[in-house]
């Protein structure tokens, strides 16, 4: 039987956030947790292992050459081995995005229940969140640290990710939202508050679902929370990463600027609906996860490779002798 809810994502260096991504969308109800990885260094690839031994996801590597585009790389690696267009619905979130639904019992199966044989896209604003009062990341809960956001209109909150229905309707899954419609007619979208917009089919879906224009920005029944920031030296590690959604190599502006932090430091509304609606469920997924053989030990390596090369990056302390 085919999973009803598929959620995928590409990842580098980012290990010391998995372990709560993971459990909170699988308190959220999806079926399948798809995950592939590139050019690790700080044990993301351990610890997406040891999850995978357990079958709590799934990982594959995404080994690159220059001018590939890593995302697009690894959600077609994804989708060709675990045929993720057979699932009735299929949606990518990067690792410090979070799905929130405020419908029903807060599940992703609440949430597209809501849309009718008709809709092809769930489309969902973002809710962006800030930084804290330290200025050094430390271990721990990203959606416990950080719960100052934006207000609900604001710009940041333009972008958009897509549940996008399965069974064979799109050629491709991108970051943002599908590719190559395979329907007939135009696309039919439902925004986050439950209302339907119809896109054309014009060969151009990312002029229409990639940014919503700010009047659009919807949230109601559901969004993700999106946490690009962080402390200052977790963002100064994003810069050092790169862009995952760029070719490998190309040589282009920096986006993670310092204006792109002072936009979304500047939140300053208090926000623990997260906490509130799936934190005790949260919290026991992780616990039950860090019990099983091999993940605490991944954990606990990723935190700390994480520490060094942030001393290393940030810091400029030598630590590799």
């Amino acid at each position: 039987m085919s999973p009803r809810h598929v959620l995928m994502s590409s990842m580098k260096d980012e290990g010391p956030f998995i372990l709560e991504y993971v459990a909170h969308h699988r308190v959220l109800g999806f079926d399948a947790i798809h995950i592939a990885s590139n050019d690790c260094s700080d044990g993301t690839d351990i610890l997406l292992d040891a999850l995978a031994a357990h079958g709590v996801i799934t990982h594959q590597d995404n080994p690159l050459r220059p001018g590939d585009w890593p995302m697009r790389s690894a959600y077609e690696k994804i989708r060709k081995t675990h045929h993720t267009d057979e699932a009735d619905w299929v949606m990518v979130l990067d690792v410090d995005e979070f799905l929130f639904v405020d419908t029903g019992a807060g599940k992703v199966s609440d949430l597209t229940a809501l849309a009718g044989p008709e809709i092809d896209i769930i489309s969902l604003s973002a809710l962006s969140f800030g930084t804290s009062d330290s200025e050094q990341w430390q271990p721990g809960r990203v959606t416990e640290q950080f719960t100052l956001r934006l207000p609900e209109n604001s710009a940041a909150n333009a972008p958009i990710k897509s549940l996008s229905r399965g069974n064979g309707r799109w050629r491709a899954v991108h970051n943002h939202h599908p590719f190559g419609f395979r329907g007939e007619g135009d696309i039919q979208v439902m925004r986050g508050n439950g209302e339907v917009m119809t896109v054309p089919d014009d060969g151009k879906i990312w002029t229409h679902l990639r940014h919503m224009p700010k009047h659009l920005i919807a949230h109601g029944h559901a969004w993700y929370n999106h946490y690009a920031i962080k402390s200052i030296d977790a963002y100064m590690m994003r810069q050092w990463r790169g862009r995952g959604g760029r070719p490998l190599g190309e040589v282009n502006p920096q986006r993670w600027d310092e204006a792109y932090w002072a936009r979304f430091a500047a939140a300053n509304i208090a926000d623990r609906r997260i906490i509130e609606r799936y934190g005790v469920q949260v919290a026991d997924e992780m616990a039950r996860l860090l019990a099983l053989p091999g993940v605490a030990e991944a954990q606990a390596l990723a935190e700390e490779r994480y520490g060094k090369l942030i001393e290393t990056i940030v810091y400029g302390d030598d630590h590799s002798g």
